[in-house]
């Protein structure tokens, strides 16, 4: 079926809330006024598509709403006074089977690859003494192969604590695994450890991550990013 996602005119300002210096209290008063937002200016219409009975997912990082439907429902949205936008949100179908396993019998590297030489990461290493201890990155992309030994060791979910450490809004896995390969790629060039520690593959090896899926074979759409930013 097709998706429509229905950006609304009445988006919140947040701007007020620089002037809180307490963190925690900054991101409570953010997530209070956009949600506030939301769910008053998407009142009427969320009302409106449930009495269609029309399917839809409200949202609030953007005031938004992902609607069932085509053509007709389009035109039927775009002449509904509150909306800016109406785009599409396309979604694959899944694939009739999975795609084989794909790997390598490459050895780790013994030294740090020409992409990290040529930015310095290794000289912030043992100069600067940084090398991502206490960071945590969020990583959105196709996925993270979990069980990957350059990435494993810095899960911040490992020992199956899955909990708001994975979230993958397009195949629903209960744990971090990479369908595309793109995200463990990329994952790996940003925190990366090679086995046994011998030489990071990675700018910030000593971070931790947490994963969302935000595409399937490269593609995204708008909803399934703003359920991993949500």
């Amino acid at each position: 079926g097709e998706r429509l996602f229905v950006i609304l005119k009445d988006q919140a300002d947040v701007r007020p809330t620089t002037a809180i210096a307490d963190r925690d209290a900054r991101m409570k008063a953010v997530y209070d006024t956009l949600t506030a937002q939301a769910n008053r200016t998407q009142a009427p219409l969320r009302r409106t598509l449930t009495q269609l009975g029309v399917a839809h997912t409200p949202y609030y990082l953007v005031n938004a709403i992902e609607v069932d439907g085509g053509l007709p429902m389009k035109a039927f949205l775009l002449a509904q006074p509150e909306v800016a936008r109406v785009i599409d949100s396309p979604r694959l179908r899944p694939l009739p089977e999975s795609a084989p396993a794909e790997g390598g019998d490459e050895p780790a590297p013994l030294i740090p690859q020409w992409n990290l030489t040529s930015i310095g990461a290794e000289r912030v290493w043992s100069e600067l003494r940084i090398t991502g201890s206490g960071i945590v990155v969020g990583q959105s992309d196709s996925g993270v192969d979990g069980a990957h030994a350059a990435l494993a060791p810095g899960y911040r979910g490992r020992g199956g604590n899955n909990d708001y450490n994975w979230l993958d809004p397009w195949n629903h896995s209960p744990s971090p695994v990479d369908v595309g390969g793109h995200g463990t790629h990329t994952l790996g060039s940003i925190l990366g450890r090679a086995a046994g520690r011998a030489v990071a593959t990675g700018v910030a090896p000593d971070a931790e991550w947490f994963g969302c899926v935000n595409l399937a074979r490269n593609l995204a759409n708008p909803a399934l990013y703003l359920d991993c930013l949500q």
